[in-house]
């Protein structure tokens, strides 16, 4: 397997954001996390990109261990993340020329895949030339999956990357997601729009209460029907209270 996490805790506090957490997943995978929010996700994505450390547990990518191989790891993760990575100042060509070029490929690379990311995600109509600051929503948000695959990672971690974009944009994503996947790679995805979820996951984890509840294969978790994501998801989360007569209440 490709990723190895194992008896993996975060706490914050008396607040354990993640517990016990152990996971496997293979290249060629699409790996989809589901979940209610706070439920985790989030924070066990950014402890997969290195960036937060677990209370306890450890990783493995690629037969390189997180706490010995720090660098090495990080030059095979692209990361989306729910939070702005964009550097305001910079119009889209030097920001992305800027990220290439910190993961080491050279500037005929950056240029070329400058070229293509752009030309693929960004319509003629949106003007690109001024600070990624005054971009919409949607066009930071392409543009910051541009940079996380710009050096063509082994290892992608995307944070709900369907948020802000409009459907033509998110299917375009979809389109791009399914070509990237190969025997090499491992796409590892949160997100809250199960319509594109059924769309790229071969793989379904989902964590409730800072734990997994379910962790198969995405036929495995629609088998024996044609049964929506969204009714067998709802059956991992449904909620304590009685909805039905508190909305009666409400309205």
């Amino acid at each position: 397997m490709a990723l190895t996490i194992s008896k993996l805790f975060k706490s914050y506090g008396n607040n354990n954001a993640l517990d016990n957490i152990n996971l496997t997943c293979g290249l060629g995978w699409v790996y989809c996390l589901l979940g209610r929010n706070g439920a985790g996700k989030s924070t066990l994505i950014n402890i997969i990109a290195n960036l937060i450390e677990p209370t306890s547990g450890g990783i493995v990518f690629n037969d390189l261990d997180y706490t010995r191989n720090e660098i090495e790891i990080k030059k095979q993760i692209g990361l989306l993340s729910q939070y702005d990575q964009l550097v305001g100042d910079l119009n889209a060509r030097d920001y992305l020329q800027w990220v290439g070029l910190l993961y080491g490929l050279s500037k005929t690379e950056v240029q070329k895949q400058i070229a293509n990311l752009l030309n693929f995600f960004f319509d003629n109509d949106e003007d690109l030339s001024g600070a990624c600051a005054g971009y919409s929503s949607g066009m930071k948000k392409k543009l910051t999956f541009c940079a996380a695959v710009i050096h063509k990672p082994n290892l992608l971690l995307l944070d709900e990357p369907f948020a802000n974009l409009d459907p033509v944009a998110a299917n375009k994503l979809c389109d791009f997601l399914i070509a990237y996947k190969n025997s090499s790679r491992l796409l590892f995805v949160s997100s809250h729009d199960l319509l594109y979820v059924d769309k790229i996951a071969t793989h379904i984890g989902i964590i409730n209460n800072a734990s997994f509840v379910y962790n198969d294969s995405m036929s495995h978790f629609k088998d024996g029907g044609p049964r929506t994501l969204d009714q067998e998801l709802l059956k991992y989360l449904q909620p304590k209270n009685n909805h039905s007569s508190l909305l009666e209440s409400i309205i």
